[in-house]
């Protein structure tokens, strides 16, 4: 099947403005819009859809015996009573019944695990659910990524429904079907993709988020602007005020432009064997920095250090003109998000970095395999092996940087 990327120029020709996006106050209003991905996944991207979601999901035929409500304290005391009582009224007046279930975990990283999953399925064994049963991740990224894993392995794949209530969730790892848990090798090692048969972007939900989450999460908005739409990236570095208070108009550009990116390359390559595994740009290095740094640096505070320095490595391997590394380094500061390698903690240096790299799911061969940007807006449609002694030299120089960053350590409003 054909590779699909956006056009593109001499990375060493003189920069090529574009026609400015259009102004924001000739956008569409914020209305329900539907984003195909995959088969009969859907994402609905609107405001004020919590309340609608069980009732869209009878109109699309789906009858199960049960639904399981899976979120965490934090997110089901903002949102679960109202998405709980919508079902209970839903299949109350539905032609089959089916029993509302939750099961309430706690929030963090620390949940994304072998022992919470079992937990769940434990659960839902003892309360006899069967394979009609629906999932219904309400929360963040670690509620979506572990309740995706479990629908595909209880019974041998129930379906998912996702409703992501973080920016980092709702523009990315809630589409596509990626699912997985976390090990002590690694972050998301352990999973399957299973896609969810629809995705509710409910930007309402987004108002209860400090700004260092809405931050983080944008993080994957700018990375979406730099490996494939210039527009976008012109767009998140003119308006960062406004999208850091999520104003509505600009808001829903970008969460919308983002997330249909994503269900664009999805569509071509579910499975990551090429062209999606590019949506990993930042990723590698931010990952390595992540397992070291959590949970003090948040995901996305991890990825933006990582688009920097890799975008250092383009430079590096030929590939980019360096021109374009301070642009990608402002558009991330002006989100107040890191962008140098911060201070590890004591007896983590270059090798634990390398060693987190060397279990990275993009390598093959035993070689790190990278995304490698041509321009902003582009990128080469498959991830590249890098030599070991270029990313050595590109993590040695930021670990000896004199503006070595703390990381921020100040906790996000929920």
């Amino acid at each position: 099947l054909a590779q699909v990327a956006p056009a593109r120029r001499d990375p060493f020709s003189a920069p090529v403005s574009p026609p400015p996006p259009a102004p924001l106050d000739t956008m569409p209003a914020v209305e329900a819009r539907e984003i195909p991905v995959v088969g009969d996944s859907v994402v609905v991207v609107g405001n004020g859809l919590l309340e609608e979601i069980p009732a869209r999901l009878q109109k699309a035929g789906m009858q199960p015996s049960a639904f399981v409500i899976v979120s965490d304290k934090t997110v089901f005391g903002h949102h679960g009573q109202r998405l709980e009582e919508a079902f209970k009224a839903a299949v109350a007046s539905a032609a089959k019944p089916a029993r509302v279930l939750q099961y309430i975990i706690e929030p963090g990283e620390a949940s994304k695990s072998r022992a919470v999953k079992a937990a769940i399925e434990d659960y839902m064994l003892e309360q006899r659910c069967t394979r009609d049963t629906v999932v219904v991740a309400l929360g963040g990224g670690v509620v979506g990524d572990l309740s995706g894993f479990l629908a595909a392995t209880y019974m041998r794949g129930c379906p998912v429904v996702q409703i992501p209530t973080s920016v980092m969730a709702m523009v990315d790892s809630s589409v596509g079907g990626k699912t997985a848990i976390n090990v002590p090798a690694g972050k998301n090692l352990i999973g399957a993709f299973h896609q969810p048969r629809f995705v509710f972007a409910d930007m309402s939900l987004l108002k209860t988020l400090g700004q260092r989450e809405v931050a983080e999460g944008l993080a994957e908005s700018v990375k979406m602007g730099i490996i494939r739409d210039r527009e976008l990236f012109e767009l998140m570095e003119t308006e960062a005020a406004r999208m850091l208070e999520l104003d509505p108009a600009v808001a829903a550009r970008v969460i919308y432009d983002s997330i249909r990116h994503k269900a664009d390359v999805v569509a071509i390559d579910e499975k990551e064997t090429g062209l999606r595994a590019t949506l990993n740009y930042g990723h590698t290095i931010g990952h390595a920095i992540e397992a070291v740094m959590s949970p003090h640096m948040l995901h996305g505070e991890c990825v933006a250090i990582g688009c920097v320095l890799e975008a250092d490595l383009a430079v590096r391997m030929g590939k980019l003109h360096a021109d374009a590394v301070p642009r990608i380094r402002r558009c991330f500061e002006s989100y107040h998000l890191p962008v140098a390698m911060p201070k590890l903690p004591e007896g983590k240096g270059l090798d634990d970095l390398m060693a987190k790299m060397a279990v990275d799911k993009k390598n093959a061969g035993g070689a790190i395999r990278c995304t490698i940007i041509t321009g902003i807006g582009s990128s080469i449609d498959s991830p590249q092996p890098v030599p070991r002694d270029t990313m050595e030299a590109v993590l040695r120089d930021a670990l000896a940087a004199p503006d070595v960053a703390e990381p921020e350590l100040k906790r996000a409003r929920c």
